[in-house]
């Protein structure tokens, strides 16, 4: 799990669209004026006060799997990989052949058949 040190704005910011809440709901989560949400969008540097930074800590540890992965990209840490399916991708490596060739297919000049009688 990521941890963080000191909170900024940019963090604060991250972890509200990773939850995917608007700043209304973000301040009403936290126990805070939505302006302040705000000002953190506006000002990435900002750095909340210790109540905040820890208010912070406690609602990154509560979220939920996808949201974690979502901050972290948010960030640019990336550090957590999703594991490939590897027979989705078979599968979709099969499509992409039959769509290619189904592509070649209508960009052949061949002569237009008749109908069998």
């Amino acid at each position: 799990m990521t941890v963080i040190e000191e909170w900024t704005g940019r963090h604060a910011h991250a972890l509200r669209t990773a939850l995917r809440l608007t700043n209304e709901a973000f301040a009403e989560h936290l126990g805070i004026a939505p302006r302040t949400v705000t000002k953190w969008r506006e000002r990435p540097e900002i750095v909340p006060s210790p109540y905040l930074q820890e208010a912070l800590d406690t609602s990154l540890k509560n979220a939920p799997p996808d949201a974690l992965v979502r901050f972290e990209a948010n960030l640019g840490l990336d550090e957590r990989r999703i594991p490939l399916d590897h027979a989705v991708l078979d599968q979709l490596n099969t499509a992409i052949g039959d769509l290619a060739r189904a592509v070649a297919r209508l960009e052949s000049p061949e002569p237009e058949r008749s109908p069998a009688h």
